[in-house]
Order: C-alpha cells, then sequence, then structure tokens
C-alpha cells in the first residue's frame, strides 16, 4: 500500500505541472486566437472598410446604399415616381433649382442635359460660371446656341411623367399642356436667372 501510495504520489507530481502547461498554453492560443481575429478585422477596415459602412450595417441600411429619400443627391429628381399631380408641382418646383448652387442653380439633376446641349464638360461651366459670371443663356450665347434650344431640351428631358398621365388620363389634355407651360417657365427662369431675382414658388394650376 505504501508503495503504490508514492507511485501515485510520483505519478501526479509529474502530470500536474503538465497538465497546467497544456491547459496555459489552450488559453494562450485561444487569446492569441482572439487577438489575432481583432487585427485581422481592424486590418480589413483599414483597407477599404468604414466606420459609415459599420454604422450602416448595424443599422440595417446596406453599405453604399442611400438612406430611403435620399437616392441620387440634393435636389434629384426621379422622374419614374411622379405619378400624381402634387408630384408634378414638386417636380416643376424643382426644376427652378436652388439659388444657394450658383448661376447654374445645380448642376446634378439636368447635368447630362447641359453637357449634351452645350458641348462642354461640368469644370468649363464653373470656370465660365465663377470667373466670367455667365449665366447658363449666357454659355449658350457665347457658344453659338440659342438659349432657347437648351430650354426646350431641359423641358424635353422632364416632360414624360407630365405626357404619361395625360395618356393614362390622371389628368386631362389641356392640364397636361398647363403643366408643360409651367415647366418650360421653371427652366426658362434657371437658364436666365441674373443672380439675384428670387424663386417664384409654383402652387398648382389656377382653377
Amino acid at each position: 500500500m505504501k508503495i503504490r501510495t508514492k507511485i501515485t504520489a510520483l505519478s501526479l507530481a509529474v502530470l500536474l505541472p503538465l497538465l497546467a502547461a497544456c491547459t496555459t498554453g489552450t488559453d494562450d492560443d485561444a487569446t492569441s486566437t482572439g487577438s489575432e481575429a481583432a487585427v485581422e478585422n481592424v486590418a480589413d477596415s483599414s483597407e477599404g472598410g468604414t466606420t459609415t459602412e459599420a454604422a450602416e450595417a448595424s443599422e440595417g441600411t446596406p453599405a453604399g446604399e442611400a438612406p430611403e429619400g435620399m437616392e441620387g443627391g440634393p435636389g434629384m429628381v426621379d422622374l419614374e415616381s411622379v405619378t400624381t399631380e402634387d408630384a408634378v408641382i414638386s417636380m416643376i418646383q424643382s426644376a427652378y433649382g436652388d439659388a444657394s448652387l450658383g448661376l447654374h442653380r445645380g448642376h446634378q439633376p439636368v447635368e447630362e442635359t447641359l453637357i449634351e446641349v452645350l458641348g462642354i464638360t461640368h469644370d468649363e461651366m464653373h470656370v465660365r460660371m465663377e470667373e466670367q459670371g455667365q449665366n447658363l443663356a449666357s454659355i449658350a450665347t457665347d457658344l453659338g446656341i440659342d438659349p432657347q434650344t437648351l430650354i426646350d431640351a431641359l423641358v424635353d428631358s422632364w416632360s414624360a411623367p407630365i405626357e404619361d398621365m395625360v395618356a393614362d388620363g390622371t389628368i386631362t389634355e389641356e392640364e397636361g399642356e398647363e403643366y408643360l407651360a409651367a415647366l418650360e417657365e421653371a427652366f426658362t427662369f434657371r437658364v436666365t436667372w441674373d443672380g439675384e431675382e428670387e424663386t417664384p414658388t409654383f402652387d398648382g394650376l389656377v382653377s
């Protein structure tokens, strides 16, 4: 019995340090693995992720997508969503542009048409407006283009919703013509704006 007890005691004396070493190693490995994962996450973030993306993900908004109602940027008009008279009124008001955005009153919503008709870049428009004080009508004239040609092109680029509403019976043909005339008036103001006149308010057709 004494011999067995001694052998058991010796065995425990040898095994306990080994078990302790194994347990410590496992804990260290887990800590190391966790640290490595954290470093990898930080590296991933620095290589292309942003705090904004993280915040969007946590709030349920996919990264790279604009929040609902903000698609396209300031002043943009989603023409496909213009299906009611209230939406048409809002669209026509948007056609006047924003006086705080300079003589172009906001390039973004109409930039494609401006570039197509005027045949110059966005940057050149800025140079002409900021350094030479030209509005869109002056730029067109300087380039040998009738300002009315630019106005007509802008109206055409936004007229589809009105025409569709006439076609489906939402508004009458006469109302459609009045809305198109109001749209032309808005774009005429935008193109010929002198930099000082207050922006009109379009409240809809007069009964």
